[in-house]
């Protein structure tokens, strides 16, 4: 007796035992869009991610604090909830300098100018699949003084 098992029973298997998390395909597609391939940017890494509660008990209220951080330059973003599916985000570059700082999201790009103290805010981001890039305005020249985060969420 032989046991036949195809390749479709195989994908029929996994599919009913570990199915695709809902969206993965649409993230992926965003995350790859998202790439500026022909610039080369320090990719930054995730330090800090965590959530305190605004006031009220649902999720959409809730404080997000992301932390990255690269090899010469580190970013700090508050995510506050302004209303259903937009967010504020005041953030910090350390050290210290003038940066712009880019949101690129499927949607469109949100920028900002950081001060001296490299502090920044951006009053209204749409929910999703986000990516900060960072540029140096002092050497904006340099493709050497770029900093991307990988893809988050907001």
């Amino acid at each position: 007796m032989t046991n036949d098992v195809t390749y479709d029973d195989l994908a029929r298997l996994w599919e009913a035992r570990d199915p695709m998390p809902t969206g993965l395909v649409d993230k992926v597609l965003v995350s790859v869009a998202m790439e500026d391939l022909d610039a080369e940017y320090e990719l930054m890494h995730l330090v800090e991610r965590s959530r305190e509660l605004v006031g009220t008990r649902r999720d959409n209220d809730e404080t997000l604090t992301v932390v990255f951080s690269g090899s010469t330059c580190s970013l700090m973003m508050r995510v506050s909830p302004l209303e259903e599916g937009v967010r504020r985000v005041d953030g910090w570059v350390s050290p210290p300098r003038r940066v712009r700082v880019t949101m690129k999201q499927e949607d469109g790009e949100h920028v900002a100018e950081s001060d001296s103290k490299g502090r920044f805010e951006i009053d209204r981001v749409p929910v999703g699949l986000t990516r900060a890039v960072i540029t140096d305005l002092a050497a904006a020249e340099d493709d050497q003084n770029l900093f991307a985060t990988p893809a988050f969420e907001l």
